[in-house]
């Protein structure tokens, strides 16, 4: 029995061609902009990583200075001025002219706006989440009909997104309760429920059936997120039906062909291996190609002017900096994401004709 995962690769690469190639402007902004909102809107978005360790600059307090580990703590004061200093520095940046509460307002005014920036990024980042589950129908159906109409797709497919939305969220409430249930039966049943018991030998004993069944739930969350994203989707896109049913359907036939779904599960993690890695050179090339100039253009601009409006002309040329290697790292994305959700489709439709979502194009470019 052939593999429709291994046959339907070239034709993925053929139909990514026929629907992107030749280059029309329009089309890969309004994808490029799709994209950006299901998570392949930049190099490095979905894999941010934490900076640390930072604070070596070669002085004195880095982690070669006397501050530092190794070194020897020593005062360079006595002891009384040292703890005078907040009042003394309190005292002059008052002054005369500025009332004495200044520095607290100061410290109170950046406390708020703190807050109100980490309010408008939790905000910004939940309504990204929400607006991706309806990106997915759009993107979808542009790959569907080869056209891309962003404001059409998205209202025509507005309850399709809310059901969406609604299963992944229970998705991960249910895994997550699953999850909790786990570790609460380990630390009853096997540590007997005293945190005294909680230490690095039980902790070591225990740590290979934690790993296991941790898999195991990342692994079925994974297969079923994805499966959702990649069958049902265009299932419920092509078909007007809803994601229960859709899975369903999509259940009988992972019966009826398990061999089939387990070599694409295989080569679909494959190819996003490969694609993850051309991202991520692609993404690189871009930030240097893109960066540099921007970047040589803001330092430019705040060492001429050396001012306020410098700091301000330098910090807008670096924002604008960052909005270009957005875009660019979007337009990357385009017919990497498009390659693989056309090959799920094809897979789709090889194993069940009736859960075809993209007959036509299918039709074409064999024909071809």
């Amino acid at each position: 029995m052939a593999l429709h995962a291994v046959d339907d690769i070239d034709d993925a690469i053929d139909a990514t061609k026929s629907f992107l190639f030749p280059i029309r402007r329009g089309v890969w902004l309004r994808m490029a902009f799709v994209v950006f909102f299901i998570g392949g809107g930049g190099v490095g978005l979905n894999n941010l990583q934490s900076v640390g360790n930072v604070g070596d600059f070669g002085g004195p307090g880095g982690p070669g200075g006397p501050g530092g580990p190794g070194g020897d703590f020593q005062l360079a004061a006595p002891l009384e001025t040292v703890v005078s200093l907040p009042g003394t520095l309190a005292a002059q940046v008052a002054g005369p002219d500025v009332p004495a509460g200044a520095p607290d307002e100061l410290l109170a005014g950046a406390g708020l706006l703190a807050f109100a920036l980490i309010g408008l990024f939790v905000l910004l980042f939940l309504a990204y989440g929400i607006l991706s589950n309806f990106m997915e129908f759009v993107l979808t159906q542009a790959l569907i009909d080869r056209e891309v109409h962003v404001r059409r797709y998205f209202s025509e497919h507005v309850g399709d997104g809310i059901q969406l939305f609604l299963f992944r969220l229970a998705l991960g409430i249910v895994w997550l309760g699953i999850a909790l249930v786990v570790g609460a039966a380990v630390f009853f049943l096997a540590l007997g429920g005293e945190m005294a018991n909680v230490g690095t030998s039980s902790v070591l004993a225990l740590s290979g059936l934690l790993v296991v069944v941790f898999a195991v739930l990342a692994v079925s969350y994974g297969v079923v997120f994805g499966f959702t994203t990649v069958f049902v989707v265009p299932m419920m896109t092509a078909s007007d039906e809803g994601v229960f049913s859709g899975w369903g359907r999509l259940w009988g036939s992972m019966k009826r062909e398990p061999k089939q779904y387990l070599a694409y599960l295989f080569f679909s993690i494959v190819l996003q291996i490969g694609v993850g890695i051309v991202s991520a050179i692609l993404g690189i090339v871009a930030l240097l190609v893109v960066m540099i100039p921007f970047g040589l253009g803001a330092l430019a601009l705040y060492l001429v002017l050396q001012n306020t409006a410098g700091v301000v002309a330098a910090a807008v040329v670096g924002l604008l900096g960052l909005l270009v290697l957005l875009v660019v790292s979007a337009l990357i994305q385009v017919p990497l994401t498009t390659f693989l959700r056309y090959y799920a489709m094809l897979v789709l439709g090889d194993i069940d004709a009736d859960m075809d979502p993209i007959p036509e194009v299918r039709s074409e470019i064999r024909a071809e």
